[in-house]
Protein backbone atom coordinates (compact mmCIF):
# COMPACT_ATOMS: atom_id res chain seq x y z
CA UNK A 1 0.00 0.00 0.00
CA UNK A 2 1.53 3.31 -1.11
CA UNK A 3 0.51 6.51 0.68
CA UNK A 4 1.96 10.00 1.06
CA UNK A 5 5.37 10.99 -0.29
CA UNK A 6 3.75 13.60 -2.56
CA UNK A 7 6.71 15.98 -2.34
CA UNK A 8 9.31 13.27 -2.91
CA UNK A 9 7.40 11.77 -5.83
CA UNK A 10 7.15 15.19 -7.46
CA UNK A 11 10.88 15.77 -7.05
CA UNK A 12 11.79 12.39 -8.54
CA UNK A 13 9.40 12.73 -11.47
CA UNK A 14 10.79 16.15 -12.27
CA UNK A 15 14.31 14.68 -12.21
CA UNK A 16 13.27 11.84 -14.53
CA UNK A 17 11.64 14.20 -17.01
CA UNK A 18 14.79 16.30 -17.40
CA UNK A 19 16.44 15.87 -20.76
CA UNK A 20 19.88 15.95 -19.19
CA UNK A 21 21.52 13.03 -17.41
CA UNK A 22 21.08 13.38 -13.65
CA UNK A 23 22.16 11.84 -10.34
CA UNK A 24 19.79 11.45 -7.40
CA UNK A 25 20.59 10.24 -3.87
CA UNK A 26 17.95 8.72 -1.59
CA UNK A 27 18.71 7.58 1.94
CA UNK A 28 16.80 6.61 5.05
CA UNK A 29 16.64 3.81 7.57
CA UNK A 30 15.47 0.30 6.64
CA UNK A 31 11.69 -0.32 6.33
CA UNK A 32 11.09 3.38 5.64
CA UNK A 33 9.81 2.89 2.09
CA UNK A 34 12.73 3.88 -0.17
CA UNK A 35 12.27 1.00 -2.61
CA UNK A 36 8.49 1.59 -2.78
CA UNK A 37 9.06 5.27 -3.53
CA UNK A 38 11.46 4.39 -6.35
CA UNK A 39 9.06 1.82 -7.80
CA UNK A 40 6.23 4.36 -7.77
CA UNK A 41 8.32 7.10 -9.37
CA UNK A 42 9.77 4.87 -12.08
CA UNK A 43 6.78 2.58 -12.68
CA UNK A 44 6.21 3.85 -16.22
CA UNK A 45 9.84 4.12 -17.19
CA UNK A 46 12.42 1.62 -18.44
CA UNK A 47 14.98 0.94 -15.77
CA UNK A 48 17.67 -1.36 -14.45
CA UNK A 49 17.62 -2.03 -10.72
CA UNK A 50 20.64 -3.41 -8.90
CA UNK A 51 20.70 -4.40 -5.24
CA UNK A 52 23.78 -4.85 -3.09
CA UNK A 53 24.32 -8.00 -1.04
CA UNK A 54 24.47 -7.57 2.73
CA UNK A 55 27.89 -8.30 4.23
CA UNK A 56 29.41 -9.92 1.14
CA UNK A 57 32.95 -9.20 -0.19
CA UNK A 58 33.76 -6.95 -3.13
CA UNK A 59 34.12 -9.65 -5.78
CA UNK A 60 30.77 -11.20 -4.86
CA UNK A 61 29.18 -7.74 -5.14
CA UNK A 62 30.70 -7.25 -8.60
CA UNK A 63 29.65 -10.74 -9.74
CA UNK A 64 26.13 -10.09 -8.49
CA UNK A 65 25.99 -6.73 -10.31
CA UNK A 66 27.02 -8.36 -13.60
CA UNK A 67 24.53 -11.20 -13.10
CA UNK A 68 21.70 -8.75 -12.35
CA UNK A 69 22.61 -6.70 -15.43
CA UNK A 70 22.59 -9.64 -17.81
CA UNK A 71 19.49 -11.18 -16.22
CA UNK A 72 17.47 -7.99 -16.62
CA UNK A 73 18.58 -7.72 -20.23
CA UNK A 74 17.59 -11.32 -20.91
CA UNK A 75 21.15 -12.36 -21.67
CA UNK A 76 23.05 -15.46 -20.57
CA UNK A 77 25.46 -14.84 -17.72
CA UNK A 78 28.47 -16.03 -19.67
CA UNK A 79 32.04 -16.28 -18.43
CA UNK A 80 32.88 -12.60 -18.27
CA UNK A 81 35.58 -12.05 -15.65
CA UNK A 82 35.32 -8.58 -14.17
CA UNK A 83 37.56 -7.66 -11.26
CA UNK A 84 36.83 -3.98 -10.67
CA UNK A 85 33.85 -1.69 -10.37
CA UNK A 86 35.27 0.41 -13.20
CA UNK A 87 34.99 -2.56 -15.54
CA UNK A 88 31.49 -3.36 -14.26
CA UNK A 89 30.29 0.21 -14.86
CA UNK A 90 31.85 0.28 -18.35
CA UNK A 91 29.94 -2.92 -19.11
CA UNK A 92 26.79 -1.11 -17.95
CA UNK A 93 27.66 1.84 -20.20
CA UNK A 94 28.03 -0.44 -23.25
CA UNK A 95 24.47 -1.65 -22.67
CA UNK A 96 23.10 1.85 -22.02
CA UNK A 97 24.58 3.05 -25.33
CA UNK A 98 22.37 0.57 -27.12
CA UNK A 99 19.26 1.20 -25.04
CA UNK A 100 19.25 4.21 -22.67
CA UNK A 101 17.34 3.40 -19.46
CA UNK A 102 17.35 4.72 -15.92
CA UNK A 103 19.64 3.03 -13.37
CA UNK A 104 18.96 2.43 -9.68
CA UNK A 105 21.71 1.18 -7.35
CA UNK A 106 19.85 0.03 -4.22
CA UNK A 107 21.49 -0.71 -0.87
CA UNK A 108 24.50 1.10 -2.26
CA UNK A 109 26.45 0.86 1.00
CA UNK A 110 26.46 -2.94 0.71
CA UNK A 111 27.54 -2.75 -2.91
CA UNK A 112 30.40 -0.51 -1.78
CA UNK A 113 31.32 -2.60 1.29
CA UNK A 114 31.12 0.70 3.21
CA UNK A 115 34.20 1.98 1.31
CA UNK A 116 34.42 4.94 -1.07
CA UNK A 117 36.39 3.10 -3.79
CA UNK A 118 33.19 2.38 -5.74
CA UNK A 119 32.20 6.05 -5.61
CA UNK A 120 35.43 7.18 -7.30
CA UNK A 121 35.14 4.56 -10.04
CA UNK A 122 31.46 5.34 -10.61
CA UNK A 123 32.28 9.05 -10.89
CA UNK A 124 34.98 8.33 -13.47
CA UNK A 125 32.72 6.21 -15.70
CA UNK A 126 29.79 8.60 -15.23
CA UNK A 127 31.81 11.68 -16.20
CA UNK A 128 33.58 10.10 -19.18
CA UNK A 129 30.82 7.93 -20.59
CA UNK A 130 27.35 7.52 -19.06
CA UNK A 131 26.58 11.23 -18.55
CA UNK A 132 27.06 11.74 -22.30
CA UNK A 133 23.91 9.66 -22.92
CA UNK A 134 20.94 12.02 -22.87
CA UNK A 135 18.17 11.61 -20.31
CA UNK A 136 19.58 8.93 -18.02
CA UNK A 137 18.77 9.19 -14.31
CA UNK A 138 21.13 7.45 -11.89
CA UNK A 139 19.73 6.85 -8.39
CA UNK A 140 22.02 5.90 -5.50
CA UNK A 141 19.88 4.54 -2.68
CA UNK A 142 21.09 3.45 0.76
CA UNK A 143 19.83 2.66 4.24
CA UNK A 144 22.97 3.58 6.17
CA UNK A 145 22.79 7.34 6.58
CA UNK A 146 26.35 7.82 7.84
CA UNK A 147 27.77 6.12 4.74
CA UNK A 148 25.46 7.92 2.31
CA UNK A 149 26.30 11.31 3.81
CA UNK A 150 30.05 10.88 4.32
CA UNK A 151 31.00 8.63 1.40
CA UNK A 152 28.50 9.70 -1.23
CA UNK A 153 26.89 13.12 -0.71
CA UNK A 154 29.97 14.76 0.84
CA UNK A 155 32.61 12.65 -0.91
CA UNK A 156 35.25 14.47 -2.96
CA UNK A 157 34.20 12.38 -5.96
CA UNK A 158 30.48 13.25 -6.02
CA UNK A 159 30.33 16.44 -3.96
CA UNK A 160 28.00 18.89 -5.67
CA UNK A 161 27.15 16.42 -8.43
CA UNK A 162 23.83 15.18 -7.03
CA UNK A 163 20.90 16.95 -8.69
CA UNK A 164 18.52 15.70 -6.00
CA UNK A 165 19.04 14.51 -2.41
CA UNK A 166 16.14 12.97 -0.49
CA UNK A 167 16.37 12.00 3.17
CA UNK A 168 13.32 9.79 3.55
CA UNK A 169 11.82 9.86 7.04
CA UNK A 170 8.95 8.13 8.79
CA UNK A 171 5.33 9.13 8.36
CA UNK A 172 3.44 11.45 10.65
CA UNK A 173 -0.12 10.82 11.86
CA UNK A 174 -1.98 11.82 8.66
CA UNK A 175 -0.20 9.12 6.66
CA UNK A 176 -0.49 6.68 9.57
CA UNK A 177 -4.24 7.19 9.46
CA UNK A 178 -4.29 6.39 5.71
CA UNK A 179 -2.53 3.08 6.27
CA UNK A 180 -4.63 2.17 9.32
CA UNK A 181 -7.86 3.39 7.74
CA UNK A 182 -10.00 0.73 9.41
CA UNK A 183 -8.69 1.54 12.91
CA UNK A 184 -10.13 4.07 15.37
CA UNK A 185 -8.46 7.32 16.34
CA UNK A 186 -7.15 5.99 19.65
CA UNK A 187 -5.67 2.92 17.97
CA UNK A 188 -3.93 5.05 15.36
CA UNK A 189 -2.41 7.27 18.05
CA UNK A 190 -1.33 4.22 20.05
CA UNK A 191 0.28 2.61 17.01
CA UNK A 192 2.30 5.75 16.38
CA UNK A 193 3.43 6.03 20.00
CA UNK A 194 4.49 2.37 20.09
CA UNK A 195 6.26 2.08 16.74
CA UNK A 196 6.37 5.47 15.01
CA UNK A 197 5.60 6.10 11.37
CA UNK A 198 7.63 3.29 9.79
CA UNK A 199 5.58 2.07 6.78
CA UNK A 200 6.62 -1.56 7.12
CA UNK A 201 5.52 -1.74 10.76
CA UNK A 202 2.23 0.01 10.00
CA UNK A 203 1.54 -2.42 7.15
CA UNK A 204 2.02 -5.32 9.55
CA UNK A 205 -0.38 -3.74 12.06
CA UNK A 206 -2.96 -3.04 9.36
CA UNK A 207 -3.38 -6.76 8.72
CA UNK A 208 -4.33 -7.50 12.36
CA UNK A 209 -7.76 -7.07 14.04
CA UNK A 210 -6.48 -4.49 16.55
CA UNK A 211 -3.32 -2.55 17.28
CA UNK A 212 -2.69 -4.08 20.70
CA UNK A 213 -3.26 -7.62 19.42
CA UNK A 214 -0.85 -6.81 16.60
CA UNK A 215 1.80 -5.58 19.07
CA UNK A 216 1.34 -8.74 21.15
CA UNK A 217 1.92 -10.97 18.14
CA UNK A 218 4.65 -8.93 16.46
CA UNK A 219 6.73 -7.93 19.49
CA UNK A 220 5.98 -10.41 22.28
CA UNK A 221 6.16 -13.80 20.59
CA UNK A 222 9.25 -15.90 19.92
CA UNK A 223 9.11 -15.43 16.13
CA UNK A 224 7.45 -12.00 16.08
CA UNK A 225 8.75 -9.67 13.39
CA UNK A 226 9.53 -6.91 15.90
CA UNK A 227 10.97 -9.16 18.60
CA UNK A 228 14.43 -9.18 16.99
CA UNK A 229 14.02 -6.16 14.73
CA UNK A 230 16.36 -4.01 16.82
CA UNK A 231 19.19 -6.53 16.42
CA UNK A 232 18.72 -6.65 12.63
CA UNK A 233 18.62 -2.89 12.22
CA UNK A 234 21.44 -2.11 14.61
CA UNK A 235 23.83 -4.72 13.22
CA UNK A 236 23.15 -3.61 9.65
CA UNK A 237 24.08 -0.06 10.63
CA UNK A 238 26.93 -0.52 13.07
CA UNK A 239 27.92 -4.17 13.07
CA UNK A 240 29.12 -5.27 16.49
CA UNK A 241 30.80 -2.01 17.51
CA UNK A 242 30.12 -1.82 21.22
CA UNK A 243 30.39 1.97 21.55
CA UNK A 244 27.17 2.60 19.62
CA UNK A 245 25.28 -0.01 21.61
CA UNK A 246 26.52 1.36 24.95
CA UNK A 247 25.34 4.87 24.06
CA UNK A 248 21.92 3.62 22.95
CA UNK A 249 21.51 1.64 26.18
CA UNK A 250 22.50 4.68 28.25
CA UNK A 251 19.98 6.95 26.53
CA UNK A 252 17.26 4.30 26.79
CA UNK A 253 17.43 4.64 30.59
CA UNK A 254 16.88 8.41 30.46
CA UNK A 255 13.79 9.35 28.42
CA UNK A 256 14.40 13.08 28.82
CA UNK A 257 17.93 12.78 27.55
CA UNK A 258 21.52 13.22 28.65
CA UNK A 259 24.29 15.75 28.08
CA UNK A 260 27.51 14.64 26.37
CA UNK A 261 29.43 14.37 29.63
CA UNK A 262 26.64 12.30 31.17
CA UNK A 263 26.57 10.00 28.13
CA UNK A 264 30.30 9.48 28.44
CA UNK A 265 30.00 8.65 32.14
CA UNK A 266 27.05 6.29 31.64
CA UNK A 267 28.35 4.49 28.54
CA UNK A 268 32.04 4.42 29.28
CA UNK A 269 32.80 5.98 25.89
CA UNK A 270 35.51 8.56 26.51
CA UNK A 271 34.76 12.17 25.53
CA UNK A 272 37.95 12.21 23.50
CA UNK A 273 37.61 8.66 22.27
CA UNK A 274 35.26 9.10 19.36
CA UNK A 275 32.08 10.05 21.24
CA UNK A 276 31.32 12.86 18.79
CA UNK A 277 31.57 10.47 15.84
CA UNK A 278 29.35 7.90 17.55
CA UNK A 279 26.69 10.51 18.34
CA UNK A 280 26.82 11.96 14.82
CA UNK A 281 26.32 8.53 13.24
CA UNK A 282 23.45 7.62 15.59
CA UNK A 283 21.75 10.94 14.90
CA UNK A 284 22.22 10.56 11.13
CA UNK A 285 20.57 7.14 11.38
CA UNK A 286 17.54 8.72 13.09
CA UNK A 287 18.01 6.68 16.28
CA UNK A 288 18.74 9.69 18.50
CA UNK A 289 18.13 13.44 18.33
CA UNK A 290 19.86 16.41 19.89
CA UNK A 291 18.62 19.74 21.16
CA UNK A 292 19.97 22.81 22.88
CA UNK A 293 18.19 24.80 25.57
CA UNK A 294 15.43 27.08 24.39
CA UNK A 295 16.68 30.46 23.14
CA UNK A 296 20.32 29.37 23.26
CA UNK A 297 22.84 29.09 20.47
CA UNK A 298 24.01 25.60 19.64
CA UNK A 299 26.71 24.79 22.14
CA UNK A 300 28.31 21.38 22.47
CA UNK A 301 28.43 21.67 26.27
CA UNK A 302 24.66 22.13 26.41
CA UNK A 303 23.70 19.68 23.69
CA UNK A 304 21.26 17.15 25.06
CA UNK A 305 20.61 13.83 23.34
CA UNK A 306 17.61 11.56 23.61
CA UNK A 307 16.50 8.31 22.05
CA UNK A 308 14.12 9.50 19.34
CA UNK A 309 13.13 6.37 17.42
CA UNK A 310 9.71 5.27 18.80
CA UNK A 311 10.26 1.57 18.13
CA UNK A 312 13.59 1.63 19.93
CA UNK A 313 12.09 3.45 22.91
CA UNK A 314 9.42 0.75 23.03
CA UNK A 315 11.94 -2.05 22.51
CA UNK A 316 14.23 -1.05 25.37
CA UNK A 317 11.36 -0.38 27.75
CA UNK A 318 9.31 -3.53 27.21
CA UNK A 319 10.75 -6.03 24.74
CA UNK A 320 14.38 -6.33 25.78
CA UNK A 321 13.68 -6.61 29.57
CA UNK A 322 11.26 -9.46 28.80
CA UNK A 323 13.23 -11.06 25.99
CA UNK A 324 14.08 -14.21 27.93
CA UNK A 325 10.39 -14.86 28.72
CA UNK A 326 9.38 -14.07 25.15
CA UNK A 327 11.99 -16.43 23.71
CA UNK A 328 10.84 -19.19 26.05
CA UNK A 329 7.73 -19.51 23.92
CA UNK A 330 5.34 -18.71 26.75
CA UNK A 331 1.78 -18.20 25.52
CA UNK A 332 0.91 -15.70 28.26
CA UNK A 333 -0.12 -12.25 27.14
CA UNK A 334 3.03 -10.28 27.87
CA UNK A 335 1.87 -6.96 26.47
CA UNK A 336 -1.54 -7.07 28.11
CA UNK A 337 0.17 -7.63 31.46
CA UNK A 338 2.62 -4.79 30.91
CA UNK A 339 -0.12 -2.28 30.15
CA UNK A 340 -1.57 -2.84 33.63
CA UNK A 341 1.61 -1.68 35.38
CA UNK A 342 2.49 1.82 36.55
CA UNK A 343 5.70 1.82 34.53
CA UNK A 344 3.66 1.56 31.34
CA UNK A 345 1.55 4.58 32.30
CA UNK A 346 4.69 6.63 32.89
CA UNK A 347 6.19 5.44 29.61
CA UNK A 348 3.13 6.21 27.52
CA UNK A 349 2.95 9.72 28.99
CA UNK A 350 6.47 10.39 27.71
CA UNK A 351 5.65 8.72 24.38
CA UNK A 352 2.71 11.09 24.01
CA UNK A 353 4.98 14.08 24.66
CA UNK A 354 7.33 12.85 21.93
CA UNK A 355 4.39 12.46 19.55
CA UNK A 356 3.40 16.10 20.16
CA UNK A 357 6.97 17.32 19.61
CA UNK A 358 7.14 15.45 16.30
CA UNK A 359 3.96 17.25 15.23
CA UNK A 360 5.15 20.74 16.23
CA UNK A 361 4.52 22.17 12.75
CA UNK A 362 0.94 20.87 12.83
CA UNK A 363 0.48 22.49 16.26
CA UNK A 364 1.61 25.85 14.87
CA UNK A 365 -1.01 25.50 12.11
CA UNK A 366 -3.76 24.65 14.60
CA UNK A 367 -2.83 27.66 16.75
CA UNK A 368 -2.79 29.98 13.75
CA UNK A 369 0.79 31.28 13.79
CA UNK A 370 2.36 29.10 11.08
CA UNK A 371 2.52 32.17 8.82
CA UNK A 372 5.01 34.01 11.03
CA UNK A 373 8.60 33.13 11.84
CA UNK A 374 9.13 30.99 14.91
CA UNK A 375 11.48 28.47 16.40
CA UNK A 376 10.52 25.62 18.67
CA UNK A 377 12.19 23.29 21.09
CA UNK A 378 12.54 22.36 24.74
CA UNK A 379 13.54 24.40 27.74
CA UNK A 380 16.09 22.91 30.08
CA UNK A 381 19.16 24.02 31.96
CA UNK A 382 22.64 22.70 32.47
CA UNK A 383 22.92 20.10 35.26
CA UNK A 384 22.37 21.69 38.68
CA UNK A 385 20.56 24.81 37.39
CA UNK A 386 16.76 24.86 37.60
CA UNK A 387 17.08 21.12 37.32
CA UNK A 388 13.56 20.55 38.55
CA UNK A 389 12.02 22.29 35.55
CA UNK A 390 11.89 20.91 32.06
CA UNK A 391 9.46 22.15 29.41
CA UNK A 392 9.38 19.85 26.41
CA UNK A 393 7.81 22.12 23.83
CA UNK A 394 7.96 25.90 23.49
CA UNK A 395 7.44 28.10 20.45
CA UNK A 396 9.42 31.34 20.32
CA UNK A 397 7.45 33.56 17.96
CA UNK A 398 8.47 36.75 16.18
CA UNK A 399 5.32 38.47 17.47
CA UNK A 400 6.85 38.58 20.99
CA UNK A 401 4.87 35.57 22.21
CA UNK A 402 6.15 32.35 23.74
CA UNK A 403 3.67 29.49 23.39
CA UNK A 404 4.08 26.94 26.17
CA UNK A 405 2.59 23.51 25.43
CA UNK A 406 1.56 21.31 28.35
CA UNK A 407 1.07 17.74 27.15
CA UNK A 408 -0.99 15.16 29.04
CA UNK A 409 -1.82 11.57 28.17
CA UNK A 410 -4.62 10.63 30.52
CA UNK A 411 -7.92 8.82 30.17
CA UNK A 412 -9.44 10.93 32.98
CA UNK A 413 -10.56 14.53 32.37
CA UNK A 414 -7.86 17.11 33.08
CA UNK A 415 -8.78 19.13 36.16
CA UNK A 416 -7.68 22.40 37.71
CA UNK A 417 -4.85 20.66 39.56
CA UNK A 418 -2.76 21.04 36.41
CA UNK A 419 -2.57 24.82 36.86
CA UNK A 420 -0.10 24.70 39.74
CA UNK A 421 2.44 22.73 37.73
CA UNK A 422 2.04 24.90 34.63
CA UNK A 423 2.30 28.11 36.65
CA UNK A 424 5.66 27.02 38.02
CA UNK A 425 6.92 26.79 34.44
CA UNK A 426 5.26 30.06 33.43
CA UNK A 427 6.87 31.96 36.32
CA UNK A 428 10.29 30.67 35.35
CA UNK A 429 9.79 31.82 31.77
CA UNK A 430 8.48 35.25 32.85
CA UNK A 431 11.60 35.83 34.91
CA UNK A 432 13.87 34.93 32.01
CA UNK A 433 11.94 36.43 29.09
CA UNK A 434 10.42 39.62 30.51
CA UNK A 435 9.60 41.18 27.12
CA UNK A 436 7.53 38.18 25.97
CA UNK A 437 3.88 37.26 26.48
CA UNK A 438 3.42 33.68 27.70
CA UNK A 439 0.60 31.83 25.92
CA UNK A 440 -0.48 28.54 27.53
CA UNK A 441 -1.79 25.61 25.48
CA UNK A 442 -3.00 22.21 26.68
CA UNK A 443 -2.61 19.16 24.45
CA UNK A 444 -4.53 16.31 26.00
CA UNK A 445 -6.02 12.96 25.12
CA UNK A 446 -8.94 13.65 27.45
CA UNK A 447 -10.95 16.88 27.61
CA UNK A 448 -10.58 19.41 30.44
CA UNK A 449 -13.16 19.50 33.22
CA UNK A 450 -15.88 22.14 33.21
CA UNK A 451 -14.10 23.90 36.11
CA UNK A 452 -10.88 24.16 34.12
CA UNK A 453 -12.70 25.43 31.03
CA UNK A 454 -14.56 28.02 33.12
CA UNK A 455 -11.30 29.45 34.43
CA UNK A 456 -10.13 30.22 30.86
CA UNK A 457 -6.56 29.46 31.91
CA UNK A 458 -5.45 27.89 28.62
CA UNK A 459 -5.53 29.82 25.36
CA UNK A 460 -6.53 26.63 23.55
CA UNK A 461 -7.04 22.95 24.27
CA UNK A 462 -5.93 20.59 21.49
CA UNK A 463 -6.94 16.95 21.09
CA UNK A 464 -4.34 14.87 19.21
CA UNK A 465 -7.10 13.76 16.82
CA UNK A 466 -6.53 17.09 15.08
CA UNK A 467 -2.99 15.92 14.17
CA UNK A 468 -4.53 13.25 11.91
CA UNK A 469 -5.88 15.73 9.38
Amino acid sequence: MFVGRTKELGQLRQLIQNNKSSIGVIYGRRRIGKSELIKKAFNQHSKLIFEGLENRPKQEQINSFVFQLRYQLGKEHGDISIKSWKEAFILLYEELKQKPVHVILDEFQWMANYRNEIVSELKLVWDLYISKIEGITLILCGSIASFMIKKVIKSSALYGRADLIIHLKGFLLPETREILADKGTQEIIDAYMFLGGVPKYLDLIREKPSVRLAIEELAFTETGYLTDEFQRIFISHFGKKRGYRKIIHSLAKHPYGLFRKQISEESGVDLGGGLTGYLTDLESAGFISSSTPFNKNKNSKLLKYRLSDPYMRFYFSFIEPNLKRIKSGSTSSHFAQLTQKGAFNAWIGIAFENLCIEHAIKISEILGFSGIDYSFGPYFCAPGKDSGVQIDLLFDRNDKVITLCEMKYTLAPVGIGIIQDVERKVNLLRNKFKQKTIQKVLISLSPPTKDLIAMGYFFKVIHPESFLN
